[in-house]
């Protein structure tokens, strides 16, 4: 089996996803909290990107939780998002075609602000066009060329040293502990930004310089560090690197697992 089976992207993307799932906290929220979303309503065409961004009130904690459809960091059928609001659209137009991008607020789960995104074709008419004051011409049909992905990710897995591999089933890191993850694929290169999906309870360290190299038959590579929340809930996750150049994102769905601590 090639290496690339099982991996789950943005351009051909199937598999699992991480729902969104609310966490009861200690203690009281602050009250007054609000959170606005923009853009509020968007079309986006099938594998295109939009940012969006949120504005959290009424709190010293301004961050926020990105889902879409109510699943953290998105999946294959309804599109992908990072947890700073970078959306990556499905390859398919989905059914229904619409949609909701959802930021929820890390200092109380019960406050949230969402978008309505419709998802079109590449190619799509348009009724009427205006073209001079006064005057319309109906039945224009724009034509948009099908995008050639450049970014994706081939597979992941951690380091030993300065041993390195990659495994089809993603890796394995407790609660409470750190790895370096290490991520080949097409497009990796200086610049491109990592995430990992979930409440913000992994952090990642970007990387830079000589972290960038390649594998021994010449394919793109990188290693970064990662840390987990020692309350981070267990389950898996996805590994998500965009580049904010070429406006391309891509995922390995599933590609961290989340272990309770001590096993």
């Amino acid at each position: 089996m090639s290496r690339r089976n099982g991996i789950a992207r943005v351009f051909l993307a199937f598999g699992l996803a991480v729902p969104l799932l609310a966490a009861a906290c200690g203690g009281s929220a602050p009250t007054g909290i609000t959170v606005k979303v923009s853009p509020t309503t968007a079309y986006v065409p099938v594998l295109d990107t939009l940012q969006f961004n949120a504005t959290v009130t009424g709190t010293s904690n301004a961050r926020v939780v990105w889902s879409v459809d109510n699943w953290v960091g998105g999946n294959s059928p309804v599109g992908f998002i990072s947890q700073t609001g970078y959306y990556q659209a499905p390859s398919n137009v989905p059914s229904p075609s619409q949609v909701t991008i959802t930021a929820t607020s890390q200092e109380d789960d019960t406050k949230s602000a969402s978008a309505t995104v419709t998802i079109v074709t590449q190619s799509s008419g348009a009724n009427t066009v205006q073209v001079a004051s006064g005057e319309t011409t109906s039945n224009i049909s724009i034509q948009v060329s099908q995008l050639t992905p450049t970014l994706s990710i081939y597979g992941a897995g951690t380091c030993n040293g300065s041993s390195c591999s990659t495994s089809e089933t993603g890796v394995q890191v407790a609660q409470g502990s750190s790895a370096t993850i290490f991520v080949v694929g097409q497009g990796i290169v200086a610049g491109t930004v990592y995430s990992v999906s979930g409440n913000s309870d992994v952090t990642v360290t970007q990387p830079s310089g000589s972290q960038f190299g390649q594998t021994s038959d010449g394919t793109p590579s990188v290693t970064f560090n990662i840390n987990v929340s020692a309350t981070a809930a267990p389950g898996v996750r996805n590994i998500m690197v965009s580049n904010p150049t070429t406006g391309e994102l891509s995922a390995f769905v599933g590609g961290i697992q989340i272990t309770p601590s001590g096993q």
